[in-house]
């Protein structure tokens, strides 16, 4: 794709909608609220003096929250895409919902089983439904590592398929690249703790996710990582370089701590008046709003201790 030139008119409308729009967020008071019901009817008379009641219009509604909240936030973006330049903060975030909704698929079990023939017509569907996830092949190389488990293959090259996306998208919106290569380094970081959590040999990484424009390490760094799996050695390896973590506090705060971060980046365009960077303040803080939304009916209407999920809420 070619850059797009950055002409303010063209971002005038859907920035005027998003700063309109930006007033009927829910404040961090609302969730804490929400966290102190201990029933389905507390929380929906909270969730009723929100705009949120027309997608909860009754306390059974809640108990399909998850679905009904993608949903939601999916509608929402399309409504903003209808009015904004293309290649830009909401394709962002479409991009993440469809990656979510693939892993989805690829881990239902008449897919985990599939053989190789199988797997690469599944990726041939998948390319077909998606332009992102086109283009899956095997190299001569690594067709043995393919043919003991193509599904883990294909799941590992479409994590790196979604962060070619992204990172093409920063070559066309050089505006939105701090906070694209932010996302490429905490979604590799990811990628590669959960392998090496699997105990996955760094070789599916390296055939499969590490490839094009992704930035890869040194791979004699990454076996060293693999071999005594620390996660603190990997988070200096490929996350942002002013990005860090307490030793102690790994498990407890990466996610929240790596969703905050991107957070702060995008609330660099709070004060533009229109522009990629605006729209990308408003569609984050959406972004925020539906995660901890998500959160406090789960803590809600699952056993979950408020006080774990009052410290996993991210900031908006």
């Amino acid at each position: 794709m070619p850059i797009q030139r950055e002409a303010v008119e063209e971002w005038a409308y859907v920035s005027g909608r998003c700063a309109s729009l930006e007033a009927r967020l829910l404040g961090k008071d609302f969730f804490l609220e929400l966290l102190r019901g201990q029933t389905s009817e507390e929380a929906h008379g909270r969730i009723a003096k929100s705009a949120y009641v027309e997608l909860f219009p009754h306390p059974g509604a809640l108990y399909g929250y998850d679905r009904l909240l993608r949903q939601n936030f999916r509608h929402s973006l399309y409504s903003l895409m209808a009015g904004s330049p293309p290649d830009g903060p909401i394709d962002i975030f479409l991009r993440g919902l469809e990656l979510q909704e693939t892993h989805e698929l690829l881990i239902r079990q008449g897919i985990a089983r599939a053989t190789a023939e199988e797997t690469e017509r599944w990726a041939e569907r998948l390319g077909a439904g998606f332009a992102w996830l086109s283009g899956f092949s095997v190299a001569a190389e690594a067709r043995p590592l393919f043919a003991a488990h193509p599904v883990r293959a294909l799941s590992l090259w479409v994590d790196g398929a979604y962060l070619v996306e992204m990172l093409t998208l920063a070559s066309v919106r050089p505006g939105l690249q701090p906070y694209i290569h932010a996302l490429v380094s905490f979604n590799a970081l990811k990628v590669c703790w959960r392998a090496f959590r699997s105990e996955i040999d760094i070789g599916w990484l390296g055939n499969f996710f590490f490839r094009g424009p992704i930035p890869a390490p040194p791979m004699r760094e990454l076996a060293a990582v693999a071999k005594d799996r620390s996660p603190m050695r990997l988070v200096r390896l490929l996350g942002p370089a002013d990005f860090s973590l307490a030793d102690e506090d790994f498990y407890e705060s990466y996610g929240r701590e790596s969703d905050d971060y991107l957070t702060r980046i995008a609330r660099r365009g709070r004060h533009d008046v229109c522009g990629a960077t605006r729209v990308l303040h408003y569609v984050r803080q959406l972004w925020v709003e539906h995660f901890n939304l998500n959160l406090c009916l789960s803590a809600v209407l699952t056993p979950i201790d408020a006080k774990q999920v009052y410290a996993r809420l991210r900031s908006d």
